[in-house]
């Protein structure tokens, strides 16, 4: 008779979505993290961070989270940004491992199965699309992107804002993030690459969305995209204080 093996467990997870105007895509993915979930870690929490979404977002987490005791719900009042919601997440997670994905229902948790896989080796996995799913002005500006914080920090990462990624937690403790835009992520690969912490690249699946618009390409997302990487840099290259 073949015997089934059996897949490894983390010890403890927190996983956490940041959303903002994410109302019929919030159901979906929390369905699908509480039947994958129990197959990667032995007890884990999902953590929904409202970033002040001005849909019913807020009351659909908050009636999941009284079916699901597993599930918290944490609120901006206003909008904050991306990366704001992204430390919310960070500072509310309680355990030894955080995975953190988008609410928009663009990625499939299944692949998290291969991701826990290496944590024996890596404190950090993060994911790259393998083919994304947006169309041309994303692409290109996701390459524009990706050349601009290597020149500035030379992170060299396949992937610099793929939302799909499983942290040690004790890396975070001691992280001084600022970001509050999209610079979150390549924020924090860069200040791990200074600790010298190994980083594990996995390829992941990237999906259309099923509802809602992503608001990623609006003027004041790049903006801030754009300054606050620069903002860092001058920080520390000449100690300015901007």
């Amino acid at each position: 008779m073949a015997v089934t093996k059996q897949l490894f467990k983390l010890p403890s997870l927190s996983v956490f979505y940041p959303c903002f105007n994410e109302q019929e895509n919030l159901p979906l993915v929390v369905s699908q993290a509480l039947e994958i979930l129990p197959l990667v870690a032995k007890k884990f929490e999902i953590i929904v961070v409202n970033d002040g979404s001005t849909d019913q977002t807020k009351q659909v987490a908050q009636k999941l989270a009284v079916n699901h005791k597993v599930i918290r719900v944490v609120s901006h009042q206003q909008n904050r940004g991306y990366g704001a919601s992204v430390r919310t997440g960070f500072k509310s997670s309680k355990y030894d491992w955080i995975f953190y994905t988008d609410g928009d229902g663009q990625f499939n948790l299944e692949e998290l199965k291969v991701f826990v896989k290496y944590v024996q080796d890596y404190q950090i996995i993060v994911g790259y699309r393998q083919k994304r799913a947006e169309g041309f002005k994303r692409i290109l500006f996701a390459r524009l992107y990706k050349f601009y914080i290597d020149c500035l920090f030379r992170v060299h990462i396949k992937d610099i804002d793929c939302a799909f990624k499983l942290i040690k937690a004790e890396l975070i403790k001691d992280l001084d993030l600022f970001s509050n835009g999209a610079f979150i992520s390549a924020e924090l690969l860069y200040k791990l690459k200074k600790k010298r912490i190994k980083v594990k690249q996995l390829p992941v699946t990237h999906y259309d969305r099923v509802y809602g618009k992503s608001t990623g390409a609006s003027m004041k997302v790049i903006t801030i995209g754009l300054w606050e990487p620069l903002k860092l840099y001058l920080k520390m290259k000449f100690n300015l204080n901007l």
